[in-house]
């Protein structure tokens, strides 16, 4: 049996699946530019104008005026979409329900569909593409599969073990990084021929991963936790959060609040971000050394975020629940027209 970390992440693992097929079942497909009203789980940005979104019932988003609008795409699926990766402005995969894998070669004017290793009971959970020829992607029951060839064969290197992975990161084509539940960090050194495992000194379930350079990284997770590493994951440090997992009823429930699950975290050069649930938005601009949270205005301080992705440097983009969108400038966060006001900077 499982000890209460363990416990702890499995029920935070399940209850995560569990919400996103909820979600995705009550929230109506808008597909004008006007109104977005789609759940988001993740967006890509390639400039600090230009961003691609996807989301519940194969919504695929484009923004080309820093998100201002957004631009409904034809994915050719119903089914939700979990990742969105480009390389370059041409080249762009999204990953999703059921193993489903799309590819665009046409800078996102069509979708195809590719062969999928990965069977349809595990959803594919995040893709990162290394350049037009190779990208990884992850998700449930340990789902993990790679091309070299732009996607016309994917080859299956699932773990053999039942765990979600849920985000993957490559700071450069020798360098990878997997996050996932029981506080599991996958590394490999050798382009992913190779991967091992690093302790993270938690069980916690592991979210979202950035590495800046492959000596520099961070992770995020359940009840707020922020790690740092400064030695390609072989130590770890705390910035935020606790690694010992506790209950509900051990933290009390405004302690749990202020400590909401943190979905994604981008960090590029001295700027950086962290999102999560009930409006949990952290900026850095000394390179990952501290963190302050930014306060989103009225209603939207009860919204979940699961994609940020910055754009190479200070600027980019969030993305969340019913169709909630943010810019990101430097460390404020930046709503759009008619959603409030910008947080405070």
């Amino acid at each position: 049996m499982p000890g209460p970390g363990r416990a702890r992440c499995r029920w935070a693992r399940r209850a995560t699946l569990v919400w996103l097929v909820l979600s995705s079942a009550m929230v109506a497909r808008d597909a004008t530019a006007a109104a977005l009203r789609d759940n988001l789980y993740d967006v890509k940005a390639l400039d600090a104008r230009e961003a691609w979104a996807v989301g519940t019932f194969g919504a695929i988003y484009h923004t080309a005026d820093g998100g201002k609008t957004w631009q409904a795409r034809e994915s050719g699926t119903k089914s939700a979409l979990f990742g969105v990766d480009f390389a370059g402005r041409r080249d762009g995969w999204v990953v999703g329900k059921s193993g489903l894998i799309l590819h665009t070669a046409d800078e996102g004017a069509t979708w195809t569909q590719q062969t999928s290793p990965i069977p349809v009971q595990k959803p594919l959970f995040k893709v990162r593409a290394l350049d037009a020829q190779t990208a990884w992607a992850v998700g449930d029951w340990g789902a993990v599969a790679v091309t070299h060839d732009g996607g016309k064969t994917w080859e299956d290197r699932s773990l053999p073990d039942d765990v979600v992975l849920y985000d993957v990161c490559f700071p450069d084509a020798e360098h990878g990084f997997v996050a996932g539940e029981y506080g599991t960090l996958l590394v490999t050194e050798d382009r992913g021929t190779t991967w091992v495992k690093r302790p993270v000194g938690t069980e916690k379930t592991l979210f979202g991963v950035s590495f800046s350079n492959p000596r520099e990284g961070w992770v995020v997770g359940i009840d707020g936790l922020v790690l740092r590493t400064r030695d390609g994951a072989r130590t770890w440090e705390v910035q935020r959060g606790a690694v010992e997992a506790g209950s509900i009823e051990e933290l009390g429930f405004l302690e749990a609040l202020k400590n909401p699950g943190l979905y994604s975290v981008q960090v590029a050069g001295r700027y950086g971000v962290v999102i999560g649930d009930t409006g949990m938005v952290l900026t850095t601009a000394d390179g990952g050394e501290t963190w302050t949270r930014r306060e989103l205005p009225g209603k939207q301080q009860l919204v979940w975020m699961r994609g940020a992705s910055l754009a190479g440097g200070p600027e980019g983009f969030i993305v969340g629940g019913s169709g909630f969108t943010a810019r990101v400038e430097q460390d404020r966060i930046v709503l759009p027209a008619g959603s409030d006001a910008a947080a405070a900077p």
